[in-house]
């Protein structure tokens, strides 16, 4: 028998309830004594009011757990005895539930736990059928004592229950605390270390596109004796490329699986979107794993589809992103992998085929958090998050998801209902050549030097003119000599962050106030990127980012014509 160890709250029962024990057997236990006139009551209660009485002061010479052991033999002893001498009066079953409750408290060992519950369960049980047969006779009393002793046995009873139902609640608010406490903790930590995490991994982003870019053109220009450590070089480059943007799944998928434990994963939008163009726009993000695998990616898109369908693409995206990309990591190198999105009544499928190594055995926990067969041969060790939050996210908008293998082929189906949306209004965007913004200026406030860079290139790759500054007072500052067009705030930063700048540019009264502000931050909780937007942001960017995606914010903030140009 084992006393819990996690906190001296089941010692402090302990006590209390030996004390209180202690106290009823040497008053009301002794008046049971005096109505019944019996001796051995006398000296039973008597035994257990000074015994009681010491086992608090026994823990250290004895040990916790003979004394506990001590507390629950008299215990029994003393449920047997009067059960057996006071008859149907005794109701045992209060003193069995408070003995059932104290057990819970005291004893951490399942099994220990069990058995005991088990024998004062048949103790009740062999005591109801001596009062059903009179096995053994109980003491005879005459009526008023038999009323004055009930009421003595459900005093004693309902105070011991009471009290062990005090301290279970009290037990239960403090595991609430404490687990209220710990998750608020764990989000802290959460939010910052994915913070700390994202910054880093904005510029190894950036830095992997850049080089990607400049090997190119290094590839178009460089002598042909030259080309083979070109080409070396360029797919070391597509490699970093590739890791970054797993790290970045990765970094997703633990956010996303968070979110939906603490309940703040953002509300289910219904709104028109181009399926086609979100499933288009999936397999082109991971087109550097592809490239990188020797994989040929084939979509296969039902024509009798409608063109613009109604659910929340911001979901949806998750779903074919996390679907896309475990079938591209998982499957063989130097194959293929196809995406059919058919109509099927009034519902999508969206299948997903690749030839892989997994048994169709191992397809029945597939979908289990922290639960991956990823081996050797693939390109990646796995967390097992990715396809359990991807059946959560597809439940969230009413879908079903499953996995079969068959001949070596693995493939996901996602069943959709289907709803016809509607054409929106759409900005089309321009490449971004050096004539469009020319004539912008956009103000960057960061203070990661290698984000800096990142953010340089995208900017000065569209012709604009950037300028920076590493936090906001800095930037406060630069806006007394200069009037940009578009301002990107990260959110932490020294002296003063993203959201008190946000607040004191708006709350100036010249034309500052009203230029458009892009939060470009690792803050991913909905309620964080709610109070940016609160404080004055226009949009939200969240790192790590592409340069495709930095610049199609940017473009979506600012005509692609600037009707007048700044004053030098």
């Amino acid at each position: 028998m084992k006393i819990a160890a996690y906190s001296d709250k089941p010692v402090s029962f302990f006590n209390t309830i030996c004390l209180l024990l202690a106290v009823l057997s040497l008053t009301l236990g002794m008046a049971v004594f005096y109505l019944i006139d019996f001796a051995p009551a006398f000296y039973l209660e008597l035994f257990v009011g000074v015994l009681f009485f010491c086992l608090p002061f026994l823990h250290r010479r004895i040990g916790v757990d003979n004394v506990i052991l001590i507390f629950f033999i008299v215990l029994d002893a003393a449920l047997v005895f009067y059960g057996i001498v006071l008859g149907p009066v005794s109701e045992i079953h209060l003193l069995a539930a408070f003995l059932m409750g104290a057990s819970d408290l005291l004893i951490t060992s399942r099994k220990l736990r069990n058995l005991f519950w088990a024998y004062v369960g048949l103790m009740v049980v062999l005591l109801e059928v001596n009062y059903s047969y009179h096995l053994v006779t109980p003491i005879a009393f005459s009526k008023s004592s038999m009323l004055a002793i009930r009421l003595i046995v459900v005093l004693t009873g309902t105070a011991l229950n009471g009290i062990m139902l005090y301290f279970y609640i009290k037990q239960v608010r403090t595991m609430m605390a404490e687990q209220k406490k710990a998750s608020e903790a764990k989000t802290r930590y959460l939010r910052e270390t994915n913070h700390e995490i994202r910054t880093p991994l904005t510029s190894i982003m950036g830095i992997a596109e850049g080089l990607n870019e400049n090997v190119a053109k290094l590839e178009k220009a460089v002598h042909p004796a030259d080309k083979a450590l070109v080409a070396a070089i360029r797919k070391e480059t597509e490699h970093l490329q590739v890791a970054s943007l797993l790290i970045r799944e990765i970094i997703n998928n633990q956010l996303d699986l968070a979110k939906i434990e603490e309940h703040q994963f953002n509300e289910v939008k219904n709104e028109s979107f181009s399926l086609r163009e979100c499933m288009n726009e999936c397999i082109l993000m991971l087109r550097p794993i592809a490239s990188s695998r020797k994989i040929n990616v084939v979509l296969n898109y039902d024509a009798q589809l409608p063109e613009y369908i109604l659910s929340d693409s911001t979901i949806l995206s998750k779903i074919i992103n996390n679907l896309a990309s475990n079938a591209l990591k998982y499957a063989v190198k130097n194959s293929v992998v196809r995406f059919n999105v058919l109509k099927a009544g009034d519902h999508i499928h969206l299948e997903t085929h690749n030839v892989s190594s997994l048994d169709p055995e191992q397809l029945h926990d597939i979908f289990l958090p922290f639960v991956s067969h990823a081996g050797k041969e693939h390109m990646v060790e796995s967390t097992g998050l990715g396809l359990s939050i991807t059946k959560q996210l597809v439940e969230k908008i009413n879908g079903t998801i499953t996995a079969t293998n068959s001949s070596g082929t693995t493939s996901f189906l996602l069943v959709l209902p289907l709803k016809a949306g509607f054409k929106i209004q759409e900005n089309v965007h321009p490449e971004p050549v050096d004539e469009i913004y020319q004539d912008y200026i956009i103000l960057v406030l960061e203070d990661d030097k290698l984000n800096q860079a990142s953010f340089r290139a995208a900017i000065k790759s569209m012709g604009a003119t950037p300028y920076f500054a590493e936090n906001g007072v800095e930037a406060l500052e630069l806006l007394k000599m200069i009037t940009p067009d578009l301002i990107i705030t990260d959110g932490k930063m020294p002296v003063m962050d993203g959201k008190n700048f946000l607040l004191a540019l708006r709350a100036t009264d010249d034309a500052t106030r009203h230029i458009p502000a892009i939060v470009s931050s690792g803050e991913t909780f909905l309620q964080e990127q709610e109070e940016f937007m609160a404080a004055g942001a226009t949009d939200f960017l969240l790192k790590p980012f592409t340069r495709r995606e930095l610049v199609d914010i940017i473009r979506k903030h600012l005509p692609s014509i600037k009707l007048t140009k700044p004053i030098p």
